[in-house]
């Protein structure tokens, strides 16, 4: 399968799985926060606030001026990017209230769930590094469930550590959508073996395949 050359890829903060420091522990908890749609102690003074809505309210006051703006300047119908498993009624899913946020703060002309997820695949997170999907095993998990082809669509992620299953889905949205222009978002990034010491940090760069296992991000 001939996977997209690159990929344009954003993000706002990022988060270390494994560092020690205040900053990154705090990332820590604010990406878990994320993943659990949870409640946790932010700003100053601190105040006990939902963490998506929270995150998208600073991003919304902060965006304009930065490289991050032109995802959303020309108000792109919002993806919410895939589970590992097929989606079951009333489960929380993360990535869509992302979308739905955006779009409150005028982010995004709409949410669609454009692709869903038919198979489920192991979570990367929690895989060794030969044991994570393939991109031909997260596109063969993927259909298109409806060809709108708008002029522009983001796909929108919580976390991202590599971006194989990005890639995968773009490639997927892609190829039923020829004329869309694609690209994609994470509220926050992983920053794998060093530590944070800016959580707010944006980030603009290409997500590109490098062979059949990975990919090449910033």
């Amino acid at each position: 399968m001939p996977f997209l050359p690159e990929l344009p890829f954003g993000a706002y903060l990022v988060y270390s799985p494994q560092g020690t420091s205040p900053s990154s522990k705090r990332s820590k908890d604010i990406c878990k926060l994320v993943k659990q749609d949870g409640l946790g102690q932010m700003g100053t003074p601190p105040q006990l606030v939902r963490m998506i809505p929270y995150l998208v309210r600073r991003l919304a006051g902060k965006i304009t001026g930065t490289p991050l703006a032109d995802f959303f300047a020309d108000q792109p119908v919002l993806v919410p990017a895939p589970r590992s498993s097929p989606v079951k009624p009333d489960s929380l899913y993360p990535t869509r209230l992302i979308c739905d946020q955006l779009v409150a703060h005028g982010l995004g002309l709409e949410t669609r769930t454009l692709l869903e997820r038919i198979k489920a695949v192991p979570k990367a997170a929690f895989s060794r590094p030969e044991d994570r999907p393939t991109l031909q095993v997260h596109y063969d998990s993927l259909r298109v469930t409806e060809l709108l082809e708008p002029r522009s669509i983001v796909l929108v992620d919580d976390v991202v550590t590599k971006g194989t299953m990005l890639l995968a889905s773009a490639t997927r949205l892609q190829e039923a959508m020829p004329r869309t222009r694609i690209r994609v978002f994470a509220l926050i990034r992983t920053m794998s073996h060093t530590e944070v010491e800016r959580i707010e940090e944006i980030c603009i760069g290409k997500i590109e395949p490098r062979g059949e296992r990975g990919v090449r991000m910033p």
